[in-house]
């Protein structure tokens, strides 16, 4: 019996899907719902520091504004940023999306990350500063820098949601796989 290796098949030919790690349906809207009620929760925790910074920037009391917000902030709005991103991730490896097969996923991952970021490294700090100014008695450094970046974060987040509402764009494109040729 001579037995030939499986010929490859032909150029533009479909090749077989790799499933990958799947999980069972009940799995999956467990997932997405600890995930939708984390980003819930992440706007919400948003909104409120946005309003509590504006408070504090229209002449309410700094002692209690800034420390308020500066208390959600550490422990609510950056936990449920990291919830959020780590949810989101394993529903783009464990369910049919993907990560980076399609736009709106892609955007809602880098939007979520780079806010997370910048959450972790500007915002609480920076509200963290201003809590510690109010206490001391002194003024606070950049009243108008707090309110733009809580509402810019706020203004994000929105767009995530809308983004994974309307899932825009399509499929990410491609280049030639290696070993085929390009169009």
């Amino acid at each position: 019996m001579d037995t030939q290796p499986p010929k490859p098949a032909p150029l533009g030919a479909s090749r077989p899907r790799r499933r990958g790690t799947r999980l069972p349906p009940r799995w999956r809207r467990a997932l997405r719902a600890v995930h939708v009620t984390v980003s819930i929760g992440l706007l919400g925790s948003d909104a409120a520091v946005l309003v509590l910074a504006a408070a504090g920037r229209l002449g309410s009391d700094p002692v209690t504004v800034y420390p308020a917000a500066h208390l959600i902030s550490e422990l609510l709005l950056l936990p449920l940023a990291v919830l959020a991103l780590a949810t989101g991730v394993a529903l783009g490896l464990l369910t049919p999306w993907g990560l980076l097969r399609h736009w709106w996923v892609a955007l809602s991952l880098a939007f979520t990350a780079a806010g997370t970021v910048l959450g972790a490294l500007v915002l609480v700090p920076g509200l963290g500063d201003a809590a510690s100014s109010a206490l001391a008695g002194q003024p606070v450094a950049d009243p108008t820098g707090l309110v733009r970046d809580a509402g810019a974060a706020c203004c994000v987040l929105i767009a995530t949601v809308v983004l994974s509402y309307v899932k825009p764009f399509g499929t990410v494109r491609r280049g030639p796989r290696m070993g085929q040729p390009g169009p």
